[in-house]
């Protein structure tokens, strides 16, 4: 029988790598996240001289993450669920084939299906520069969910700074649309205090009032709950608060900023009352009009460099 720290039938490389790779770890979210909820998750843990991040095989998910003598850059909800399919509330969620709903049919799971999910890791190897690259690979046929078939991958390149690359795959003989985002749930020791920098001036789309469309003045702050997707941002964003983080980013034109605040964080069962007032969201992705249309066989690409401002 399985133990509860086993690989799926999905990382048959695992062990292999675990093996090769000191730098690598297989724990259980019972050990990292004694006190949460759920019956539990295998995850990865990466120690090196530069950082120390924790991964779930689940959603290709990095759960946490801090650089030698920095502060730690994610957030994980003290109530996330750690049971296999549910969501994990927290780090950076992988959102695909869509983001939010499904535009055309709003009982399928919100944010797509890969973040509930075994990925494989593919590939684990230390860099010349003393980061670690870790790939993640996903293969998706066509199903009742998503009409069809593709890939994707998402490569972490942890040191100094989290870097993570996604790329998705068209495997099928028809083309198809997908909208994506890379959710990054961020700590801040101030919800009144913080602020992100980028984004004055810029219209966005109001998700608290049908996305109805408004212009951002001066930085975005949070004295209430704020759901906002601002189309067409090339610019990377700054988190002012502690810590104080940079966001930059390649081919992921939309920037996604949350927090549900008081109100509905208390109904929120994996977030709870009060804890919004622990993190933020500021995501890219390519969502609404700015999905990506894959043509059959093509391959699209973007990435996201997070670093603590010091």
């Amino acid at each position: 029988m399985p133990t509860e720290h086993s690989p799926s039938a999905s990382n048959k490389n695992l062990d292999a790598l675990l093996s090769r790779c000191s730098f690598l770890t297989l724990s259980h979210s019972n050990q990292k996240f004694p006190h949460s909820k759920g019956t539990g998750l295998p995850l990865i843990a990466v120690t090196t001289p530069s950082c120390e991040a924790i991964i779930a095989l689940q959603g290709a998910q990095l759960l946490s993450f801090c650089a030698k003598a920095g502060k730690p850059l994610l957030w994980v909800s003290p109530n996330c669920d750690f049971t296999p399919g549910s969501a994990l509330r927290g780090g950076i969620p992988v959102c695909l084939p869509w983001f939010g709903p499904n535009p055309l049919d709003a009982q399928k799971p919100k944010h797509g299906f890969v973040r509930n999910k075994d990925w494989e890791l593919s590939d684990a190897k230390l860099l010349a520069d003393g980061n670690v690259q870790l790939t993640f690979s996903f293969t998706s046929t066509a199903n009742e969910l998503f009409g069809f078939a593709f890939n994707a991958q998402l490569m972490m390149t942890l040191g100094t700074s989290i870097k993570l690359d996604i790329s998705v795959s068209n495997a099928d003989q028809a083309d198809f649309y997908c909208s994506w985002a890379l959710h990054s749930y961020h700590p801040v020791s101030s919800l009144g205090a913080v602020r992100v920098k980028g984004l004055d001036g810029r219209t966005y789309l109001d998700n608290l009032e049908g996305y109805a469309a408004k212009i951002q003045e001066d930085d975005v702050s949070f004295p209430n709950a704020v759901d906002r997707v601002f189309p067409g941002i090339e610019n990377a964003v700054e988190i002012l608060g502690t810590p104080h983080i940079t966001i930059n980013h390649h081919n992921c034109p939309s920037v996604i900023v949350w927090n549900p605040g008081p109100v509905n964080a208390a109904a929120i069962a994996d977030i709870g009352a009060g804890n919004e007032q622990t993190y933020i969201c500021v995501e890219r992705g390519a969502v609404l009009s700015e999905k990506w249309k894959l043509n059959a066989g093509e391959t699209q690409s973007a990435w996201i460099e997070i670093t603590e401002v010091k």
